[in-house]
Parts: C-alpha cells; sequence; structure tokens
C-alpha cells in the first residue's frame, strides 16, 4: 500500500514545537525529510 505523502521532500528549518511537529507527521504519512539545523548551535529544543 502506498503512503499518501511517498515520494514529497520536505525541508524542515523550524526550530520550534509546531514544525518539527508537522515534519513528524508527514514523515510518518510518507515523506521524505531533511531536518537543517544552524551549524553553531544545532537544534535548539535539544539544547
Amino acid at each position: 500500500m502506498m503512503q499518501p505523502q511517498s515520494g514529497v521532500e520536505v525541508l524542515d528549518f523550524s526550530t520550534l514545537l509546531p514544525g518539527p511537529l508537522c515534519s513528524l507527521l508527514l514523515a510518518e504519512a510518507g515523506a521524505d525529510v531533511i531536518k537543517l539545523e544552524r551549524t553553531v548551535r544545532g537544534d535548539e529544543m535539544r539544547l
């Protein structure tokens, strides 16, 4: 069975909770999610 978002690529530039949550939901629906973070600090939610 094909997932509804298969073949979709998503770039995630988000840092606060709603953005990563949306990326998680898209990934679970079959999208390929690429998370981009700042090189010095990384994701602020992991600090």
